[in-house]
This record gives C-alpha cells, sequence and structure tokens, in this order.
C-alpha cells in the first residue's frame, strides 16, 4: 500500500536479515520486482548459528573466506548489499576484499552452493 500510494517510489530497503522474520522472502522478492534495491543488516548477528554450521565453516576454508565473508557473498548473489557494521579494522579489510571480488566478475558461489547455504540459513527459498 504505501508503494502503491507513494508519489515518490522508494528506491532502497534497509532490513534485518534474520530468521523470525522468514528472512524477508516475499519483502525481497518485492523488492526485485520494483526494483528497489535490498540492504540488509543484522546479517551476521542474528545468523550466527548457521555462521557456526560444520558445512559452511569448510565451505568458507575450501574458499579460503571467513564464514561471515562466504554470508556477504551469498546475500551479493543473491542480488541485494549487507551493511557492514564492524569496527574491526582487519573483518572491514576482508569484506572490502570479498566485495571487490565480486564487483571484479568472480563467482565465489555456485547455484548448488548458494542451494547449500538457504538450507543451512533456513531460508524457504533463496
Amino acid at each position: 500500500m504505501l508503494y502503491t500510494n507513494s508519489r515518490i517510489k522508494p528506491r532502497v530497503l534497509q532490513n534485518r536479515f534474520y530468521s523470525t522474520s522468514g528472512f524477508d522472502v516475499e519483502l525481497r522478492a518485492f523488492c526485485k520486482e520494483h526494483n528497489i534495491l535490498y540492504q540488509s543488516f543484522w546479517t551476521l548477528t542474528a545468523n550466527r548459528q548457521a555462521l557456526g554450521h560444520p558445512v559452511l565453516k569448510i565451505m568458507a576454508t575450501n574458499k579460503g573466506l571467513t564464514p561471515q565473508t562466504l554470508m556477504y557473498a551469498f546475500m551479493m548473489r543473491l542480488g541485494h548489499t549487507p551493511l557492514d557494521g564492524t569496527t574491526n579494522q582487519g573483518h572491514m579489510a576482508e569484506d572490502i576484499a570479498i566485495m571487490e571480488r565480486i564487483q571484479g566478475g568472480e563467482n565465489i558461489l555456485d547455484d548448488a552452493e548458494m542451494t547449500k547455504m538457504g538450507k543451512i540459513l533456513g531460508i524457504p527459498e533463496a
């Protein structure tokens, strides 16, 4: 209703990315359909259990990444922008490096890995 009735359409949505909201499956689809950029926050904090999952850790290690940077790669592959709230310079450097790799065209996660990560997180539809 807000989108339909607004004269100036929103271009960006910043929202928490966590299981209680169902990972915003419908909302993210709406954003994609209306060319609205979805920016996730609380992406790492709310998904600590998934970040500690043994399969996710192995995937990250095999790619030379941390589980956190793998999660950011996952979000970016979904077409979203994960907002980074770290105050740790080392973590920020890692996060920037993965974003630069993706922006440079590197395909960090294939389709099967995307599906696997979605299942680990418990996303109804990744």
